[in-house]
């Protein structure tokens, strides 16, 4: 009577054994121009907010979901993405279930990738550099699934993290963090996410709430 798997979805052992080798090294930026030793980062995150906000950009053309307007990618959702990982979390992330050693941004791409893989090895041949951006809309839904899985990395930072995921992405594609500038705290373009929402922008105020309500001008104590 053989021993029974236990009830989690990604098994580092699976994506380490065998037919998997080759993939392994292609998501985690082997002949990529990567930095020696890290992932894919740069199309991993941009295959993140294309999955969240897309667009008409090739990242939404490889998922096979599309918008008429600019999504996250033209937004420049990404590289502002990962600016945020890598201040948030400076130091690697080790322990179960990934035992990664690569810290913020790094992290992140290669546990997307390496989940990736899993899903659908072939992706690490695709079109860009990271197994994640090369996932068909329908893959990166099984991937958030697979990391979604109750045990998966519960009570351990990775855990904080991969539920940031998806909602961090969105908000930042939305936001005003891809034209801000941080030198001069002035915006150097209308954000996108402005544009996607129909918002006209900051108000210096409406005449209805102008002066004093029925001439009231302060509160008696």
């Amino acid at each position: 009577m053989g021993i029974p798997e236990e009830p989690l979805t990604i098994r580092r052992r699976v994506v380490l054994g065998g037919a998997a080798a080759l993939p392994l090294l292609l998501a985690f930026g082997g002949g990529t121009g990567e930095a020696a030793g890290l992932p894919p980062i740069k199309d991993a995150f941009d295959g993140l907010v294309a999955f969240l906000v897309p667009g008409r950009d090739r990242f939404s053309v490889q998922q096979g979901r599309t918008s008429p307007s600019d999504g996250g990618v033209a937004a420049g959702a990404g590289p502002s993405l990962e600016y945020v990982y890598d201040q948030a979390i400076p130091y690697p992330l080790v322990g179960r279930p990934f035992d990664l050693n690569l810290p913020g941004a790094a992290a992140v791409a290669a546990i997307l990738n390496l989940v990736a893989v899993e899903v659908a090895p072939a992706a690490a041949l695709g079109p860009f550099a990271s197994a994640f951006a090369n996932l068909s809309f329908a893959d990166k839904v099984e991937v958030f699934r697979r990391l979604e899985e109750p045990g998966l990395a519960d009570g351990t930072p990775v855990r904080f993290i991969l539920d940031t995921l998806p909602t961090l992405a969105a908000f930042v594609a939305y936001s005003e963090a891809p034209v801000f500038d941080r030198a001069t705290n002035r915006l150097t373009a209308v954000p996108l996410g402005w544009q996607l929402s129909a918002y006209q922008g900051i108000g210096e105020g409406w005449n209805e709430f102008q002066g004093y309500y029925r001439g009231i001008d302060r509160v008696p104590d």
